[in-house]
């Protein structure tokens, strides 16, 4: 192509060409895990908005970027033997150094994790590691006045309304916080829950705690609450173990003088995983 008889070349600029494709890796990424539901594997329902602004924003990013890709240039250099990652006559732009490399392979590793290696949701191996909460340090009871001292008091007067706790998605970490925080206050109310079967061999008599993982904002701050199932070493459970126990509670004071609750089964059964594994709070 000619302009006013001198030659005009369209340069290539490698570095703005990586930047445009991870932006645009990102923005597709997300994009997949919307439309496939894996978001609420990795981030709470309550933020997706907040991913789906992402997304658009690295698509946005991704077609400003599109144009600094190319510049035009006058042939004032033979390009003729210049490599893929720029000439020895262009200055430091074009040209893509060690620490560049290192610099988005940082970036692009998530990226290739992301759509390289199968989605694992967390199990007894992950909960361990983070520790399971299934006992508080505040164990208020009902006075002589029918009164009750305790942050959840409000909500553990309506459970004891009821003729069985139900567990599920939606109360699990608020009706867990209750009758973690005064046990005492439940001894002998049916319960019906499930969760996955949790071995804590580092406690003394090797206690089984069905668990489910609490996610406030993402998998990063992940922690397993659940309740431990007297006896639950003799009636069969596999760790890892997906199940609906069906019982009464009670309580039972550990090594270090603190209240457990815990679930006299009555009944149990192995259940398939639930599609949502993880309950958010």
């Amino acid at each position: 192509m000619g302009l006013e008889g001198e030659k005009v070349i369209i340069h290539i600029q490698v570095r703005q060409m990586l930047k445009a494709i991870v932006l645009l890796l990102f923005a597709v990424f997300i994009f997949i895990l919307h439309e496939t539901g894996e978001i609420t594997r990795f981030i709470n329902p309550n933020y997706l908005s907040f991913s789906q602004v992402a997304s658009v924003l690295f698509l946005f990013l991704f077609f400003i970027q599109v144009p600094r890709i190319f510049t035009a240039r006058h042939n004032e250099h033979d390009h003729s033997q210049c490599g893929p990652w720029g000439c020895s006559h262009e200055n430091d732009e074009g040209r893509v150094t060690a620490k560049t490399i290192i610099a988005y392979g940082i970036i692009i590793l998530p990226l290739l994790t992301g759509f390289l290696l199968p989605y694992k949701d967390f199990g007894a191996a992950e909960a361990l590691n983070r520790g399971v909460h299934y006992s508080s340090h505040d164990h208020s009871h009902i006075d002589g006045h029918g009164e009750l001292n305790n942050p959840h008091e409000k909500l553990v007067m309506e459970m004891l309304k009821e003729s069985v706790l139900k567990v599920d998605n939606e109360n699990f970490g608020s009706y867990l916080g209750a009758i973690t925080s005064s046990p005492a206050n439940f001894k002998g109310k049916p319960i019906e829950i499930e969760g996955f079967i949790l071995k804590d061999d580092l406690l003394a008599n090797n206690l089984i705690v069905i668990t489910r993982f609490l996610v406030t904002h993402c998998v990063a701050d992940a922690h397993a609450v659940g309740l431990v199932i007297d006896k639950g070493a003799t009636l069969g459970m596999e760790e890892n173990t997906w199940i609906c126990v069906r019982g009464e509670l009670d309580v039972k004071e550990s090594s270090d003088h603190l209240l457990i609750p815990v679930i006299r089964v009555n009944s149990w059964e192995e259940i398939q995983a639930p599609i949502e594994p993880y309950i958010y709070p």
